[in-house]
């Protein structure tokens, strides 16, 4: 039994065919079983809930609109469209296509329809969460289901039973996140002093803020198939195209780095937020300016204001955000040679690898 959540909802039929199926053998709503995607497997996802409280469906049968962009949504446990039941057809397959956004998206920016989704000129907010859900072709009832608990893979002999609960919705995430965290870290000697940086401006300028994004499936078949969309938010493509950017602006915190300390505590500086995915361009970079302070225990025998940093994101193994991604920047600054270091951390949304990559001050 694959580890997904299970979601049941009711969905309705045209009265006529209503007749037909009750004479014949009980009627059976259609449900759905539901997670979110992780690249390593389809079988483990996190609990869909968690991440949106409700999804949207549209569903076709013989090529007709069967269900029409209905909101599916959670009480007492089960999970129900806004307004009447529809129940699967007494023959033939019905196609589902499902997203979910916690914001909802307006009707100016999303078409969604048989295999089409796209969404144009979209401005991602901190907490927005965009998802599509694999596109499930081929999706029937069966004779010897007479309960409606399951589909089955092979709708002909009604013999090959597939494991799912409901129609199976695995859904991507559409964004990125990021977040960025500050501290001071020295790769020489500075035996007896200890530093104080106070932080006077932290930004990430030149970030891609607003754009399209145009998904295709080609999927089809007669028996149950999950379809991802093309491209795949699966962590390894951009997918969207930019059309505006703007600055993300960082918290300015005071560092500290005690005396003969290799590396000082790191600090939040932005807390991880949403993103929309992108190629990162020469001009996407960090720039930080603070204030110095070299000190003898608590005297200060050096001070220096204003010292500017900056350094390019893309100058180290991390040239895009991708769709279902998550990148945490670690950033410590040398205050002897005045260095940015990144130790980065890339995550298909959970899971992290991190690697740590030193890069040099731009004149």
């Amino acid at each position: 039994m694959k580890k997904l959540l299970f979601i049941a909802a009711a969905l309705a039929a045209v009265s006529a065919c209503s007749k037909v199926e009750t004479a014949v053998a009980p009627a059976q709503p259609i449900s759905f079983q539901v997670a979110s995607y992780l690249p390593q497997t389809r079988v483990q996802g996190t609990n869909f809930k968690a991440e949106c409280d409700y999804f949207f469906t549209l569903a076709y049968y013989n090529g007709a609109t069967y269900i029409d962009n209905v909101k599916v949504v959670e009480s007492n446990g089960v999970w129900s469209p806004v307004g009447s039941p529809y129940y699967w057809p007494r023959t033939g397959t019905v196609d589902f296509f499902s997203y979910a956004s916690k914001n909802d998206l307006p009707a100016t920016e999303l078409t969604a329809g048989n295999a089409t989704f796209e969404i144009k000129g979209h401005e991602v907010a901190e907490d927005d969460n965009i998802m599509v859900a694999d596109a499930v072709f081929g999706a029937g009832r069966t004779d010897h289901n007479a309960d409606g608990t399951r589909i089955t893979d092979d709708l002909k002999e009604g013999t090959t039973d597939s494991g799912y609960t409901g129609v199976p919705t695995l859904f991507r995430h559409l964004l990125s996140q990021v977040s960025f965290k500050l501290g001071l870290a020295a790769g020489g000697s500075h035996t007896g002093t200890n530093y104080v940086a106070t932080v006077t401006s932290a930004k990430v300028v030149n970030v891609a803020c607003k754009g399209d994004l145009s998904l295709t499936n080609s999927g089809s078949g007669s028996s149950l198939t999950l379809s991802p969309w093309t491209p795949a938010s699966d962590g390894t493509q951009v997918g969207w195209t930019a059309t505006d950017s703007t600055t993300l602006t960082l918290a300015t915190p005071t560092l500290t780095l005690a005396e003969d300390a290799t590396t000082g505590e790191t600090v939040d500086v932005l807390e991880l937020r949403s993103v929309l995915p992108q190629t990162l361009t020469n001009s996407v970079e960090i720039q930080i300016t603070f204030d110095l302070d070299a000190k003898h225990e608590d005297v200060v025998y050096l001070h220096e204001d204003d010292i500017t940093v900056k350094a390019k994101l893309n100058s180290i193994d991390i040239p895009s955000w991708n769709m279902n991604q998550r990148i945490i920047y670690t950033v410590t600054i040398d205050p002897v040679t005045e260095a940015i270091t990144f130790d980065p951390a890339v995550a298909p949304w959970v899971e992290a690898t991190a690697q740590t990559i030193n890069i040099p001050v731009e004149d």
